[in-house]
């Protein structure tokens, strides 16, 4: 049996949105070594859901500036706009439906469906309650629309979705990202924030 990989993130995050190509390469060298599952965090759910306005806007901005300057990604004018304009209700709770989904469909693409996620609000800044927006996803890699669509209202996905989020708590995941290593019964957090492919790739490379 193989020792696992836990990354716990959530899809309005934008630290993770700026992880998301270390993650990726570290799920593509890693693979066959572990498995990998990722646990929606629940960032944004409930009664901490956000409705943008603008000094929410402007924090988050001037935190984008840090990421931008660390990671290396970019944050496109769309979704600048949407950081302007104090109107966008920003939910957890949708994408983080979608990543279950999705990872249920195609573990292995599991990470891939992600940056697409992510692409489609931190670049294209897309309301991403609009399940049109995950459904577009899902049918760019081969998943039906009916299927996919039938699967995200239903709630069962709901029922699923809260036990991730619980599960991002026992797992001591109190900020996003966090990547834990699991060997056996024990588990460690190697990564709770941002943390660079060299230094994850040492920590994974000596287990």
């Amino acid at each position: 049996m193989k020792n696992k990989i836990y990354y716990v993130m959530d899809t309005m995050c934008g630290w993770c949105y700026g992880f998301s190509d270390v993650i990726t390469k570290i799920h593509e060298k890693y693979k066959d070594k572990y498995d990998f599952e990722i646990i929606p965090g629940g960032m944004w759910v409930g009664d901490d859901v956000k409705k943008m306005d603008t000094h929410l806007g402007e924090f988050i901005k001037t935190n984008n500036a840090r990421i931008e300057t660390l990671t290396g990604v970019y944050f496109g004018e769309a979704y600048n706009n949407v950081l302007e304009s104090g109107h966008r209700v920003l939910d957890s709770f949708p994408g983080s439906k979608a990543v279950a989904l999705l990872q249920e469909s195609n573990r292995n693409m599991a990470f891939t469906f992600l940056k697409k996620i992510q692409e489609a609000f931190f670049i294209n800044g897309e309301d991403m309650n609009d399940i049109t927006v995950y459904t577009k996803i899902a049918e760019s890699f081969g998943i039906s629309k009916e299927a996919f669509e039938k699967r995200f209202i239903s709630q069962e996905l709901s029922e699923e979705v809260f036990e991730y989020f619980k599960k991002a708590q026992l797992l001591g995941a109190h900020s996003f990202p966090t990547v834990l290593l699991e060997k056996g019964n024990k588990r460690t957090i190697i990564a709770q924030g941002y943390s660079n492919f060299e230094e994850l790739d040492k920590i994974l490379f000596r287990e």
